[in-house]
């Protein structure tokens, strides 16, 4: 893999941002405990695991079948991590889904990744455009969601840890933060491209 920095900083800012998974693991924790989400986290990391094998399989095959795919899958991907940047730029991390009923299970952790766009536009974008490119064989790409998943575990273990602590020092610097989350997405969205 050549660019081993601009798939490190993707993995790493799009899996530690806020998001479903990490909102909910901070939101969770805070409520019940944490010896009570670990349950709920679980969920979340096996889903996660789930989805990013069947993106990377679905790209794998895309890129075998057509392999003229590569450049539009890589565009595709660079463009969703655009919008993302923008996003993240534009957001205010401040905001938190307190009117939602939290669903503190298994379940509800590994069927919301399902539903989750951020992690499914995630697991597109780095298969095709930093995975599919180097490695085919099924048993690297299964490895490689396992890898990425082990990255999704410390985020949501990061966000459940933080709790209040996390939660006060993004609203603080929350703005500021979210610039340079975006920025750093841009710029792998660049290098990635050309």
């Amino acid at each position: 893999m050549p660019s081993l920095a601009p798939f490190l900083i993707y993995v790493v800012v799009t899996t530690f941002t806020p998001g479903p998974n990490n909102i909910m693991a901070m939101t969770n924790t805070v409520r019940y405990g944490f010896r009570n989400v670990s349950l709920f986290l679980a969920g979340i990391v096996t889903g996660f695991f789930v989805v990013l094998s069947i993106c990377g399989f679905l790209n794998m095959w895309l890129v075998n079948l057509l392999p003229q795919m590569k450049t539009w899958l890589n565009l595709l991907g660079a463009m969703y991590m655009v919008y993302l940047a923008i996003h993240i730029m534009l957001s205010n991390s401040s905001k938190e889904d307190s009117g939602k009923k939290s669903l503190n299970t298994f379940l509800a952790g590994f069927s919301m990744q399902f539903l989750n766009v951020k992690v499914i536009l995630y697991g597109i974008t780095v298969f095709s455009m930093y995975i599919i490119q180097y490695y085919q064989h099924p048993v690297e790409v299964g490895l490689f969601a396992l890898m990425l998943a082990g990255v999704g575990l410390m985020a949501v273990l990061s966000w459940s840890f933080g709790g209040h602590l996390f939660r006060n020092l993004l609203n603080k610097y929350g703005k500021i933060f979210n610039i340079v989350m975006g920025m750093l997405l841009i710029y792998t969205a660049a290098v990635s491209v050309f």
